[in-house]
């Protein structure tokens, strides 16, 4: 949410939505990692494992983006280089991410496909388009440094949200007990019941 907000205000520098992609991308890993080290997951487990792999190759595509943006600012040709790799990497995660996509779609339960939504909605086709037009650009570059063809590392941020210790309440004795039991009512039951507390 804070980066779908961050790429539709034009207050937000390239900085702020480059952290914020690389915050989101820290979570998601996070989240997949601990999901996919549990045992026995269960189909829902197996379906939240593929949405946390689809969100965080787009939050990972986002990163490259907005990085290859604020490299591309240098007057080095190094850095040019640089953020062409950037954007070339953010454009084949995207494709990833729609695979993964599709994948979590697939995964029982079946869903839709849902639309593009968020900063993605926007990133979609803006990713591509960068890709091609600094590719483009600095074809010339390209094949005169290919030594320099090194995808840069993302920069890793502290993250602004800790998880805090959470523990299980203890189960309700209610919930092993096998006497309890819903009382069959019917509708019109109910309702009299009703006027005669009135």
């Amino acid at each position: 949410m804070q980066l779908a907000s961050a790429v539709e205000s034009k207050n937000a520098t390239l900085s702020v939505k480059r952290r914020l992609a690389c915050e989101q991308l820290s979570y998601f890993s996070q989240a997949h990692y601990c999901l996919s080290t549990c045992d026995n997951l269960n189909r829902h487990g197996k379906k939240h494992l593929s949405f946390l792999k689809w969100k965080c190759l787009e939050a990972k595509a986002a990163a490259y983006c907005y990085h290859g943006l604020i490299t591309d600012k240098g007057t080095e040709p190094s850095c040019h280089i640089s953020a062409v790799c950037c954007f070339l990497a953010a454009e084949e995660i995207l494709n990833e991410s729609k695979k993964a996509c599709l994948n979590f779609c697939l995964t029982v339960p079946i869903t839709r496909a849902p639309v593009a939504w968020g900063a993605m909605k926007h990133l979609n086709k803006k990713i591509h388009e960068i890709a091609a037009k600094k590719s483009q650009m600095y074809a010339y570059l390209l094949e005169e440094k290919k030594s320099l063809e090194v995808l840069p590392e993302l920069p890793e941020f502290e993250l602004s949200l800790k998880a805090e210790e959470y523990e299980m309440a203890d189960k309700d004795g209610a919930w092993d007990s096998e006497n309890w039991k819903i009382p069959n009512q019917t509708l019109k039951m109910h309702l009299t019941d009703d006027e005669e507390d009135d």
